[in-house]
């Protein structure tokens, strides 16, 4: 999942970086374009990506692990802090 998330992250970034490139080197052509009002601003956002340290509970190893957390699917097995995962999980 830790590659998943980074090779998102990767092709976000690549892809903003080649539609800022694309602007720039386009711009003069586009001096008598209509105007793109139209469309709302966050049309041009890139799409949001939260990679934060969480933790789960492995319970085979009876333990509270970190992970890195996409915010791509919800699960309840998804804690902020090791201490949450603790108080909920391993104190059954």
């Amino acid at each position: 999942m830790n590659r998943l998330c980074l090779s998102v992250a990767l092709l976000v970034l690549l892809g903003t970086l080649g539609v800022s490139a694309l602007k720039v080197t386009t711009h003069k052509s586009k001096i008598n374009a209509p105007s793109q009002a139209s469309h709302p601003l966050y049309c041009q956002a890139p799409p949001p990506i939260h990679m934060q340290t969480r933790y789960y509970f492995n319970p085979s190893a009876k333990l509270c692990l970190p992970f890195t957390y996409c915010q791509s699917a919800e699960y309840k097995n998804n804690f902020l802090t090791k201490d949450e995962c603790v108080k909920t999980c391993a104190e059954i």
